[in-house]
């Protein structure tokens, strides 16, 4: 009888046990990863991060092909971060614990995962305006990379054009190795720009990547451009919308007309040796030949525009046009203007019978409209 009693006792113990959950406590917490197991080629522009769910960190251990990677775990307990960019090729081995609020472990997070290896590196090469510059009203941004990019679209999307004031503009692909952005408008005087590039780990097509990020800070300087009138002669100059100096000036002649448009003063010069046969004018030998140094040029297109000083054409500036395309200006106000202008200040010129156009220069984002302007973008049409 005390047999069949006891007998009972323990049954009743295993039942009570069952009821409660009798053995190893249960935790609340997980881990999570942001990197699922077992992924291969992952890009290592993506971020490595662990959280905590139901719970907080309390072991993370990381390694990339056998060696510890550093992270952090933030003030909250939740989330741990690695502390510097995934690198290409690499074998990640993951493992991590949290604890619920009763101090229960989690069961343990175990991931392996591998980064990418491209097939070749692409990096910005360069920026216009440079790192530091302080450029005119009109410059616009120009990126360089030092090989073309396929996936135009994954690049842009990595590009960044930071202004200190609301600046609306677009990129606008000037072909696979060069993108340009630029405001609707001219800038604000005072702009402070950031570039930034964010293109590691980017697969830009056909597993080719960016190694590195890339940065550059530049200024826009005062609010001063100039109008060039073929039909009156006169090449007029303004600073914060007012005029400050008006300039007798001739232009290009009727079979080399000064092109009509929005110019962009790229370079300047004491002094420039030209010739007629370097932009497609007369060839060398031939009448109307010309090859000279002249002064105080200010280079306004890459296919031979300048505004510079010509004593030649004194005679004819402010009466007629009897240059080649130039701008022609006196002695004083060619050294005038050269020591006045900045590099990205706009030169309009108004009045002649020929356009410039995107076949005329390395900077003709100005003769584009807007609406045209845009389309320029690879996100354009992207969802």
């Amino acid at each position: 009888m005390r047999g069949a009693v006891a007998c009972q006792l323990v049954i009743a113990s295993l039942v009570a046990c069952a009821l409660t959950a009798c053995g190893p406590d249960i935790s609340e917490a997980a881990v999570t990863t942001s990197v699922p197991d077992r992924t291969t080629s992952l890009s290592p522009s993506e971020p490595l991060e662990l959280t905590a769910q139901r719970g907080v960190l309390t072991s993370v251990n990381v390694t990339a092909n056998g060696a510890p990677v550093p992270g952090k775990i933030d003030r909250s307990g939740h989330k741990w971060t690695i502390d510097s960019p995934l690198a290409f090729g690499t074998t990640y081995q993951v493992h991590a614990v949290a604890h619920d609020k009763d101090g229960v472990p989690s069961i343990p997070l175990n991931s392996t995962f591998t980064t990418a290896t491209p097939t070749d590196i692409v990096n910005v090469e360069r920026t216009r305006p440079t790192d530091g510059d302080t450029v005119g009203i009109a410059m616009p941004v120009s990126i360089y990379f030092d090989k073309p990019v396929k996936d135009r679209a994954a690049v842009e999307r990595r590009l960044k054009i930071e202004t200190s004031v609301p600046t609306e503009g677009s990129f606008n692909w000037y072909s696979d190795d060069q993108v340009n952005w630029r405001p609707k408008d001219y800038w604000q005087a005072g702009t402070q720009v950031k570039v930034r590039a964010d293109l590691y780990g980017i697969d830009t097509g056909d597993g080719v990547m960016g190694d590195k990020n890339f940065e550059a800070n530049f200024t826009i300087g005062r609010d001063q451009r100039s109008v060039g009138d073929v039909n009156a002669h006169t090449f007029t100059v303004y600073q914060d919308g007012q005029e400050i100096r008006k300039m007798d000036a001739s232009y290009g002649q009727a079979a080399y007309p000064t092109q009509h448009g929005i110019h962009v003063a790229t370079e300047r010069h004491d002094s420039v040796r030209m010739n007629s046969w370097s932009w497609g004018g007369p060839a060398r030998g031939t009448a109307g030949a010309y090859d000279e140094v002249l002064p105080n040029a200010v280079r306004i297109s890459n296919n031979g525009e300048y505004v510079h000083t010509n004593t030649a054409s004194t005679y004819a500036q402010g009466s007629s046009n009897i240059t080649h395309g130039c701008v022609n200006l006196s002695s004083t106000d060619g050294r005038w203007f050269l020591e006045f202008t900045q590099i990205g200040d706009p030169v309009e010129i108004v009045g002649s019978t020929k356009p410039l156009t995107p076949a005329d220069g390395d900077i003709w984002d100005w003769t584009v409209p807007w609406e045209e302007y845009v389309k320029g973008s690879a996100l354009y049409h992207a969802p």
